[in-house]
């Protein structure tokens, strides 16, 4: 199970959904020079997406039986983590036009869902070369 490259990508995958709900997103200066931090747990949406993702990469691990399921899991996982990519912007964007911001930074928790995306495809990669291998050893037999 864990000695398949695609495990240690999914594996990957789940603590960059974990951590995303740990450190910051980005860092704004407001107009009194106070500094606040918009965190992911500060939107239920995004919250949960990145719980949901954590957990979809942890079960995709545990399918390794299923290659065709774990295969399609693993899309999900695609297009879930660019749909949390879309909702950091837009919480972001939302913070910046709220808030009167003299300057802000984004942080490397916002590069989380974009390693997420990039974890995904590289373990879908590697379940579909799985499943074609076994498809080529069944027509040997």
């Amino acid at each position: 199970m864990i000695q398949r490259v695609q495990s240690v990508w999914l594996l990957l995958a789940a603590v960059c959904g974990s951590a995303l709900t740990a450190v910051p997103l980005f860092t704004g200066t407001l107009a009194n020079n106070m500094i606040k931090q918009v965190m992911a747990t500060e939107s239920l949406l995004l919250f949960a997406v990145s719980i949901c993702l954590a957990a979809l990469a942890l079960g995709c691990i545990f399918l390794f039986r299923k290659r065709p399921l774990q295969f399609k899991l693993s899309v999900l996982g695609i297009l879930l983590s660019i749909v949390l990519i879309g909702l950091e912007v837009w919480h972001i964007e939302h913070f910046k036009t709220t808030n009167t911001l003299v300057k802000g930074s984004y942080y490397w928790g916002g590069l989380l869902p974009i390693a997420m995306t990039i974890f995904f495809f590289l373990a879908s990669r590697r379940i579909y070369k799985d499943e074609r291998l076994v498809k080529s050893l069944d027509r040997l037999r």
